[in-house]
């Protein structure tokens, strides 16, 4: 199976020491020589791409892409046209009619497609939910999730068209499928969105209230422009006979979270390296002709979400 990762810098990086970790084999493409040149001599990779049109004719079953939001769409969908199968770093797109279009062209060509949404894969965040639904700490009233730092990234960031908004699409979009997947449905959204003080375009701080259709309450922060945050736990879970929080303690292994708190005791999770099972998931999916690890309707769900809350950001 020929992988071509299509953007090699940032997080590019981060797919490619897994790729190469997990055994597999790849061509990269960048527009930037001195990064070519990285792959070369770090990864051992022979065939380099400057330009993108050529990168996209080579004979790769694969294509991961690490690109800006704005040209997630377009480079997605001739891929899958050209019968290549599709991972692509989130958000899925900037816009709902593009995600559709890009979930409408991998069922018509028949080819596979997944967003890399490490964060769904998380253990800590998947044994939490499961207490929930064993009723561990009773109904559930009150949902929060946060994640605050300094973050002053430019590049292509400063623009809050290439971006499709600011730090919440970005960043953010990985907390809001921990928060979707504990809350579930909603019935509204009230939110803000400003700027704090970042030289990204769009927003760097979000907050916002959601009504589960659970009866639920939700409470929603995500900022760029936090500095010296104190450690604080990303996810908590209140119900009305205990609660269950991130610790803020994680180890070695590359993790979204720590570990669960359970009304009051760390428990115990098997902790495997987020990045490398969405990979490594996606494609024994294309090996096996099988169904992808993780679900495009919660890719498009998280952007609905997302944009919901930039479309009443002043309320």
């Amino acid at each position: 199976m020929k992988i071509l990762l299509l953007g090699g810098n940032g997080f590019g990086n981060v797919h490619a020491r897994s790729l190469a970790k997990l055994g597999y084999r790849f061509s990269v493409f960048s527009r930037k020589d001195e990064v070519l040149k990285k792959y070369r001599e770090e990864f051992g990779v022979s065939e380099t791409y400057s330009d993108l049109n050529e990168a996209m004719l080579s004979d790769c079953d694969v294509v991961d892409i690490v690109m800006p939001h704005h040209m997630h769409c377009e480079i997605a969908v001739r891929a899958m046209e050209m019968g290549k199968h599709v991972i692509i770093e989130k958000p899925i797109s900037t816009t709902l009619q593009e995600a559709d279009k890009m979930i409408n062209a991998s069922m018509k060509n028949r080819v596979k497609f997944m967003v890399a949404e490490q964060y769904y894969f998380d253990r800590s965040l998947q044994k939490a939910i499961k207490y929930v639904e064993e009723g561990k700490i009773g109904k559930v009233h009150t949902i929060i999730v946060r994640n605050q730092r300094y973050f002053d990234y430019g590049g292509w960031r400063k623009s809050e068209k290439e971006m499709g908004g600011g730090a919440l699409i970005d960043g953010g979009i990985h907390f809001m499928e921990a928060f979707l997947d504990i809350g579930g449905d909603y019935d509204d959204i009230k939110s803000f969105n400003y700027r704090g003080g970042n030289v990204i375009g769009g927003e760097d701080t979000t907050m916002a209230m959601f009504s589960f259709k659970s009866g639920a309450r939700g409470l929603f922060f995500y900022s760029w422009a936090y500095r010296h945050s104190p450690k604080l736990p990303a996810y908590e879970i209140v119900g009305t006979d205990g609660s269950i929080v991130e610790s803020t303690v994680k180890g070695n292994i590359n993790t979204s979270f720590g570990r669960p708190v359970l009304n009051g005791s760390i428990q115990d999770v098997e902790e495997k390296d987020v990045i490398d099972m969405e990979i490594s998931g996606f494609l024994r999916a294309v090996e096996d002709d099988r169904e992808v690890p993780y679900p495009l309707a919660n890719a498009r769900r998280n952007l609905s979400a997302v944009l919901k809350i930039y479309e009443n950001g002043n309320l």
